[in-house]
């Protein structure tokens, strides 16, 4: 059960979107002069992002049980969910297109392309589930040359540019106050078991988590 639940949670959340994306279809928006709605454009990429991402989850179904997760792995799901989720439902301050409209839709795409060229260069050793992995391979090609966690990094640069694209106040708290923190307390888990692989502790000593010289 717990290595079906990414792909239950997954499905849920497209599941959502779409409900909801129906219900705001009829409501008015900034982009009514315009020829083109972008906020379905947004939508649009979103759940192709999530069908993508569902692959990985689909390949959890398969892996073994040793699993160090700690529930963390719901309390991402439940930040990210309602991060998007609340942006569609709730008005957004922005009364009219500008170039902050922009700026968020910019970070959204390159958090998402950076997230999955992360994905992708991690292959079979990533997982949504925090778990053991027999003969783990250390990666330090690709986005892993900079930084520990790429994938995370890209998940909070997407939902950056999420937050600022359809900003309200419950977006602004759902990503700063669940998603955000539930992401830097995965990443303490996940280190965890990160640091009994042979030779992480000399991959993590040349790089920071997140942020290049930060932290």
């Amino acid at each position: 059960m717990r290595n079906i639940k990414p792909l239950i949670l997954s499905f849920s959340l497209m599941l959502l979107i779409c409900i909801v994306s129906f219900k705001r279809l009829g409501n008015k928006n900034i982009w009514e002069k315009f020829n083109f709605d972008f906020d379905i454009l947004f939508v649009c990429i979103y759940l192709t992002w999530m069908i993508l991402e569902s692959k990985v989850s689909k390949e959890e179904t398969a892996k073994g049980n040793n699993i160090h997760d700690y529930g963390t792995c719901e309390i991402y799901a439940a930040g990210q969910a309602l991060t998007f989720l609340s942006a569609l439902w709730f008005n957004s301050i922005w009364i009219k297109p500008d170039l902050l409209h922009l700026a968020g839709f910019s970070l959204f795409l390159g958090g998402i392309f950076y997230r999955l060229w992360a994905v992708r260069t991690l292959g079979k050793y990533y997982s949504h589930i925090v778990r053991e992995v027999t003969e783990h391979k250390i990666i330090d090609t690709g986005p892993y040359k900079h930084i520990r966690h790429p994938a995370y990094a890209g998940m909070i640069i997407a939902n950056m540019g999420i937050t600022i694209y359809f900003f309200n106040r419950i977006t602004f708290f759902a990503f700063s106050l669940i998603l955000f923190p539930a992401i830097i307390l995965r990443i303490f888990i996940e280190e965890k078991t990160l640091f009994k692989i042979d030779g992480y502790s000399e991959f993590a000593m040349n790089r920071k988590r997140i942020l290049p010289l930060i932290w």
